[in-house]
């Protein structure tokens, strides 16, 4: 049964690079913050199709199945420019976000430097970070726009990450809370943790041999780690 213990034992003198997804990582699912854009891309999609709203969800879903993201489907079947798009579904409440002291006192006292890995853009990871304290806490950001549009897992956006970033895959560590998208860092020589939410789509393609560490709360497996650094 994984729990939120570390599986592997983690030396912190291996990591000079840290990773971070940005949803549902590094603030609860509990949020609901994607439920809010979910409903927003229902709305582009019952707008641009001029279909009921039971309708554009549906479409949704096929686009999301098949291309991996619903923006993507739309690129590819439909040939839509992403801005307008990605505006639109991010303009949210992000005041549903909480500041986490414990998590946020812990990634600043982490060794090496702090990445945030994202599919969303990086205006929204700004208001994201705004809201829950971390703002100007990481070193960059890689996001969608950055991949040309192919989200996590494509191979090929991790390899335009670790190029923005001019990290060492080998001295690396990925903290995500979809355990599909470690499998490729895995692959690539990155150290894993997966943040454990029991949701359907964290769960998604679950390999055990790829997942080095688990952390049902992240802040308090951060704070673990981190306990004897001042």
């Amino acid at each position: 049964m994984l729990n939120n213990e570390t599986m592997n034992e983690l030396n912190l003198e291996d990591i000079d690079y840290w990773i971070f997804d940005l949803d549902n990582t590094l603030y609860p699912c509990e949020a609901n913050l994607f439920t809010q854009v979910d409903h927003k891309m229902g709305l582009f999609i019952q707008d641009m199709f001029d279909v009921s709203y039971d309708d554009a969800k549906k479409r949704q879903k096929n686009f999301f199945l098949k291309h991996g993201t619903t923006l993507r489907g739309l690129m590819t079947e439909h040939g839509i420019e992403p801005y307008d798009y990605l505006k639109f579904v991010h303009d949210i409440d992000f005041s549903v976000l909480n500041v986490d002291e414990i998590l946020n006192d812990a990634i600043g006292k982490l060794p090496g430097e702090k990445y945030i890995y994202t599919n969303a853009s990086t205006d929204y990871a700004g208001n994201v970070l705004a809201h829950i304290g971390l703002d100007g806490c990481f070193k960059d950001i890689f996001d969608i726009h950055d991949a040309d549009f192919r989200p996590k897992p494509d191979m090929r956006s991790y390899h335009k990450m670790i190029e923005k970033f001019g990290v060492n895959p080998k001295k690396s560590i990925m903290v995500e809370d979809i355990a599909a998208n470690l499998n490729p860092a895995a692959e690539l020589g990155m150290a894993t943790v997966w943040v454990r939410t029991d949701t359907h789509w964290g769960d998604k393609g679950h390999n055990g041999d790829n997942i080095d560490h688990v952390a049902a709360n992240l802040s308090q497996w951060l704070e673990n780690i981190t306990r004897h650094i001042e």
